[in-house]
């Protein structure tokens, strides 16, 4: 099985981010929020998208933040809800987050995206 993050499973357009943030339930966990509405698509795409402010840090900090996210989405996106469009932001505390702590905070974000959107 190949963990990719192709084009159709992203966010891209600032008009989608918005969308999401205007009308999306909010969930934190952490060092993460994390904003997500149904998208209504037929194929049941759940698509992710990612904010790292500059004040989280430098350059070098915010990619290695998104790297994590990315990879975290990659794996374990087989047992998220189905239809589902996802804005992660990182808080400035993500900057301080170790690997386990960053799990952590994904995991109690799924759990949650289960209880309110049941598959």
């Amino acid at each position: 099985m190949r963990f990719t993050f192709p084009k159709e499973v992203r966010l891209r357009r600032r008009s989608e981010f918005l969308r999401v943030q205007d009308k999306g339930h909010k969930l934190t966990a952490d060092c993460l929020l994390c904003l997500v509405l149904p998208n209504g698509r037929a194929d049941g795409l759940t698509r992710l998208g990612l904010t790292v402010s500059t004040k989280v840090g430098p350059s070098v900090v915010r990619n290695r933040i998104r790297r994590r996210l990315r990879e975290l989405f990659r794996v374990r996106k087989a047992s998220l809800p189905k239809g589902l469009d996802m804005v992660f932001i990182a808080r400035s505390s993500a900057k301080e987050a170790d690997w386990p702590r960053m799990v952590r905070a994904y995991e109690r974000i799924e759990r949650e995206l289960g209880q309110k959107f049941k598959t």
